[in-house]
């Protein structure tokens, strides 16, 4: 058993699960595949499952061409062994395996042996390979410390300034004021499945510089899969978390008419109602400098193009957002701890930039892009703390 093997089952002990009693069975069957944590695919890509790539699971993974005993094939990239786990359920949720649920509330055996041959041509041989490690699984997880659920704060001294990002939309349905998704690629990639890829990025950019800086910081996500929360829902998590600061993360759109070119062009927008337009100003300001700076180095030629800059100078823009509401945040007249603004990063229905930022295929520079504009969030964020 691989010692990042063990880091699964501590993760995995750590987690909750719809269905808790199928953790050993699961964990099992992850055993099975990936030669108890020792499998190139697991090592490399975190894909204790072989799991092959599907287009259900944008957002949640990333395509990798790999070479497994069947020949070469797109398998599920994941960024770490949380999203592993998570990419696993999201898995199951595919049509081929509809019904599993009702299987899962009968039991461990009754789940397994109605996705095991889905799963896994070898059917009912396979069933049995899985069941035959449950014990092993047990014990693993029995043994096993649980992994912290949040990753540890930095020990600096003081209360840790609470920041919330939150990746716009999501899910399939339009909930309180917020639609499932607004933006599409040229190539029909969705604004939700953006927002969250850099959402996540950013907060672990964001950690990771308030540790090397000496900065107290906690991060929240108002959502870390595919679901849409209403637009006071998402500023209430700043509110009830206590956060001093509120991201929201959007691209946009623009349906090109007859004889207008396509637009481009990086917007930070903080609320008109506003308690304290200064602070939200000066947090947007920040945003809107390190995102510019970091879109003219992934795109020099943005640097030749006109009003780029659609905050004009000014760092900001005002607009009337239900997702930026004072209330909601937890502001008022006579206290108003958060900041708030939303960035709409680019246009992304433009094919420029399409091909700097889509996710699949997987591409490294791609995958640099974006980190290199997380890294640009998290560090106007981090000018704010």
């Amino acid at each position: 058993m691989s010692t990042l093997f063990d880091q699964l089952v501590s993760t995995y002990k750590s987690m909750e699960i719809a269905f808790p009693d199928l953790k050993p069975m699961t964990l099992a069957q992850w055993i099975l595949e990936s030669g108890r944590g020792e499998s190139q695919l697991a090592i490399q890509h975190f894909n204790f499952a072989g799991l092959k790539w599907r287009d259900e699971m944008v957002g949640f993974a990333t395509p990798v061409k790999f070479e497994a005993h069947d020949g070469v094939d797109f398998y599920c990239k994941f960024s770490s062994l949380k999203d592993f786990i998570v990419g696993y359920w999201k898995f199951l949720t595919r049509k081929p395996y509809k019904g599993w649920e009702g299987k899962a509330t009968e039991g461990p055996d009754a789940f397994i042996g109605f996705i095991g041959p889905i799963f896994n041509p070898a059917g009912d041989e396979y069933v049995k390979q899985v069941r035959a490690l449950v014990k092993e699984a047990t014990d693993r997880l029995n043994a096993a410390t649980a992994a912290p659920t949040t990753p540890a704060l930095p020990r600096v001294p003081g209360a840790p300034v609470v920041v919330v990002i939150d990746p716009g939309h999501g899910g399939t349905s339009k909930v309180g004021g917020s639609s499932p998704n607004n933006a599409v690629s040229p190539s029909g990639e969705l604004e939700k499945n953006w927002t969250l890829d850099i959402a996540k990025r950013t907060k672990t950019a964001l950690l990771s510089k308030a540790l090397a800086t000496g900065k107290n910081v906690k991060v929240f996500l108002t959502r870390e899969t595919d679901i849409n929360l209403g637009l006071s829902a998402r500023a209430n998590v700043a509110k009830d978390k206590g956060a001093k600061l509120f991201l929201a993360i959007h691209f946009n759109g623009f349906t090109e008419k007859p004889g207008e070119k396509d637009v481009r062009g990086v917007e930070t927008l903080i609320g008109t109602v506003n308690v304290n337009p200064a602070e939200d100003r000066q947090l947007a300001a920040a945003i809107q400098d390190r995102v510019l700076k970091a879109m003219q180095e992934v795109d020099p030629a943005t640097k030749t193009l006109k009003n780029y800059d659609r905050t004009f100078g000014k760092g900001f823009k005002e607009q009337a957002l239900g997702v930026l509401n004072d209330v909601a945040l937890g502001n008022s007249t006579s206290t108003h701890p958060c900041r708030a603004c939303l960035v709409e990063i680019e246009f992304m229905d433009t094919k420029e930039v399409e091909d700097l930022f889509r996710i699949v295929p997987s591409n490294s520079t791609r995958e640099a892009n974006r980190q290199k504009i997380a890294e640009a969030l998290a560090d106007g964020l981090l000018s704010r703390v």
